[in-house]
C-alpha cells in the first residue's frame, strides 16, 4: 500500500491514475440521481410468485450474471429502493474494465498505445452508459478484458504460463453467462491460445493438459446454465432474438451511426473515423518500415517519423499474426453488427473496443509525422496539450450529456458550449441507456398507497417503468390515479385516453414535481368510470 502512495509510483504511473480518477468521475457522480430506466428494470431479480432462483433465470433472456448481482443486492436493499447502491457493482466492473484494458494493451502494443486506447474507452459515452445502470455490459466487458488479459499474462514469463490459460478461460466463460456478446472476442483469444501452443519452454503434454482441465472447468461453467437454458427456450425469447436479427416488427430504422452520435454527437464519430484510419495505416507502414527505410534517397522528415516510433513500430513487426487477429477482432463484430443483424443497437460496442485500439495507434502516428520530427522542446508541450485537449473535451461531453442533469438529454434539448443537443428522431430504433431522469417515481408510489382505495391507474410513460412502481391494473376506465410525465421516455407527450384528457383540462392535480421551473410530473386522482359516467357524475 505504501508503494501505491510512494512519489516514485505516481510520477511513474500518473498516466494510469488519471485515467482512472477521470473513469471513476464519469461513472460515480450523480450515480444515484436517476430512477430507474429502461432494461434495468428487467435486470433486477423479481420473480413470480413461488419461482425459484433457478426457474426465474432459466426464464430470461439472457445470462445469468446480472440477476445473480441483483439478487444478492437484495439482502442489503430488499426493496431496490437504493439505485446508487443497485448500480455501484456495474460502475466499479465498468472502472476495472478500464484499468486491465490498459495492462491488456500495454503488454502486446505498449504504454502510449495502451494510454491512449484507454482514454478513449473511458470517455466513450456507451461505455459509460453502460456503467451507470443496473445491467449485463458491464460485466460482460469486464470478464471479457480479464480473458484477454490473463491469456495474455500466459505467454509472459513463467508465473502465469497455466494459471493464466486457466484464469483467461473462466473469464471467458464469465463473461459468456453475462451475456452472448462474450464470444466476440474469439479472434483474439484464438491468438493468444496459438501464441501460448508455440511456447518452446513448455512441454507438449503441459499444454494439452493445461488446456484440457483448463477447457472442462469453463465449459463445466457454461453447461450449468445454458444447457438447460437452450432445452427451454420459450417462443417470446425466440421470437426476441428473430426480431433482433431481422427487425420484422421493430417498425423503424436502424441505425448504429445515428445511436453513436446519440451517446457522443459532437465531431465524435469523424474522430472515431480519422483516428482508426490512421492507426490502420500506421500499422500496415510498421509491416514495411523495414523495406521503406533501405529506400535510396528517402527524405529525411520519413526516416525521422520511422526512427521516431520504433518502439511501437517494433510491436507490430515482432508479431504480424496478431496485428492480422486484431484486424479480424474489429471485422467480424462490424460484419456480424451491421451486416447480419437489423438492430445492433448499443452491441456495436463489440466492435468499439478493438477500434479503440486502432484509434491510439492513430494517435501516434499524428505524433510521429508532426510532432516527433521537429526537435523542440516547445514541439513536445505542444504534442501533450494537442492530445489531451481532444481527450478533455470528450470528458466534458460525455460529463455534460450523462452525468450532469440541469437539463435531461436526451428526454430533453440541451446546450454543451456553442452546440445544441437535440432530442432523438423517434422514427429511429433507440436503445437509450443511462442518461440522467429523475420523475419521483418513489414518492409517487408512496402517494399512491396512502390511497387504498386505489385499484387502476393510467400514465402516458412506458408500462415497463410505470408497472414496476404501481403495483395496479394499467387500466384507462378503472383508474383513478393520473401520471403525466414531462418528456417521457416513451417520448409520448400527448394524452391519448380522452377520459385523462378531459380530467385534466377540468381539474387540478393533486401533486406537482418541479424542476428547473418546469413541471416533470403532475398526477391526478380521477373518478374511476369510463368519460361518459364521470361526465353524468357531474365531474
Amino acid at each position: 500500500m505504501k508503494k501505491i502512495f510512494s512519489l516514485k509510483y505516481i510520477k511513474d504511473n500518473y498516466k494510469l491514475i488519471l485515467l482512472i480518477i477521470f473513469s471513476s468521475a464519469l461513472r460515480l457522480i450523480n450515480l444515484g440521481y436517476s430512477d430507474y430506466q429502461g432494461d434495468e428494470i428487467k435486470a433486477l431479480y423479481l420473480p413470480s410468485k413461488g419461482q425459484s432462483l433457478i426457474e426465474f433465470l432459466i426464464a430470461q433472456k439472457k445470462g445469468p450474471i446480472q440477476f445473480l448481482i441483483t439478487y444478492l443486492l437484495k439482502f442489503i436493499d430488499p426493496t431496490y429502493e437504493n439505485q446508487f447502491l443497485m448500480r455501484l457493482p456495474f460502475a466499479i466492473a465498468g472502472i476495472l474494465s478500464i484499468l486491465f484494458f490498459y495492462k491488456f494493451i500495454k503488454l502486446h502494443f505498449g504504454e502510449k498505445v495502451a494510454s491512449y486506447s484507454s482514454l478513449f474507452l473511458s470517455c466513450n459515452g456507451l461505455f459509460v452508459a453502460f456503467s451507470r445502470i443496473v445491467q449485463y455490459q458491464s460485466f460482460t466487458i469486464l470478464f471479457s478484458i480479464l480473458c484477454l488479459y490473463f491469456l495474455s499474462l500466459s505467454l509472459k514469463g513463467d508465473k502465469y504460463k497455466f494459471f493464466g490459460v486457466f484464469f483467461g478461460l473462466i473469464f471467458w466463460s464469465l463473461s459468456l453467462l453475462s451475456h452472448y456478446d462474450g464470444f466476440f472476442i474469439f479472434p483474439f483469444v484464438l491468438y493468444l491460445i496459438i501464441r501460448w501452443f508455440t511456447r518452446d519452454d513448455l512441454e507438449i503434454k503441459e499444454k494439452i493438459k493445461t488446456f484440457i482441465i483448463s477447457g472442462l472447468v469453463s465449459s463445466g461453467l457454461l453447461a450449468l446454465f445454458y444447457l438447460p437454458f437452450l432445452s427451454s427456450v420459450s417462443v417470446a425469447t425466440s421470437d426476441y432474438w428473430l426480431n433482433r436479427i431481422t427487425g420484422q416488427s421493430s417498425g423503424k430504422i436502424s441505425s448504429s451511426k445515428y445511436l453513436f452520435n446519440l451517446y457522443q454527437p459532437i465531431f465524435s464519430l469523424k474522430l472515431y473515423f480519422v483516428t482508426s484510419f490512421l492507426g490502420t495505416v500506421f500499422i500496415m507502414l510498421g509491416f514495411l518500415s523495414d523495406t521503406i527505410i533501405k529506400i535510396k534517397g528517402i527524405p529525411k522528415y520519413v526516416r525521422d517519423f520511422f526512427s521516431h516510433s520504433t518502439e511501437i513500430m517494433h510491436s507490430i513487426k515482432s508479431d504480424k499474426l496478431r496485428v492480422a487477429f486484431l484486424f479480424s477482432w474489429v471485422t467480424v463484430s462490424v460484419l456480424f453488427f451491421e451486416y447480419f443483424v437489423y438492430i445492433s443497437g448499443t452491441h456495436i460496442y463489440n466492435y468499439l473496443i478493438p477500434t479503440s485500439i486502432l484509434m491510439g495507434f492513430g494517435l501516434v502516428a499524428v505524433e510521429s509525422a508532426v510532432f516527433k520530427i521537429f526537435e523542440y522542446p516547445l514541439v513536445r508541450i505542444f504534442n501533450f496539450l494537442f492530445v489531451y485537449t481532444i481527450y478533455l473535451f470528450l470528458f466534458v461531453q460525455t460529463f455534460v450529456i450523462l452525468v450532469d442533469h440541469a437539463k435531461e438529454y436526451p428526454w430533453e434539448s440541451k446546450k454543451f458550449l456553442i452546440w445544441d443537443l437535440k432530442r432523438p428522431d423517434e422514427s429511429y430504433h433507440l436503445s437509450l441507456f443511462g442518461f440522467p431522469y429523475y420523475r419521483n417515481w418513489e414518492g409517487i408510489r408512496s402517494f399512491a398507497k396512502s390511497h387504498p382505495e386505489l385499484q387502476a391507474y393510467s400514465s402516458n410513460e412506458r408500462k415497463q417503468i410505470s408497472g414496476y412502481y404501481l403495483d395496479y391494473d394499467r387500466n384507462y376506465e378503472k383508474s383513478g390515479l393520473y401520471v403525466y410525465v414531462s418528456n417521457p421516455q416513451s417520448f409520448i407527450e400527448s394524452i391519448n385516453d380522452d377520459k385523462a384528457a378531459y380530467w385534466v383540462g377540468n381539474h387540478e392535480p393533486v401533486y406537482i414535481l418541479t424542476s428547473q421551473g418546469t413541471d416533470k410530473v403532475r398526477v391526478y386522482m380521477m373518478t374511476p368510470g369510463t368519460l361518459e359516467e364521470i361526465q353524468k357524475q357531474g365531474y
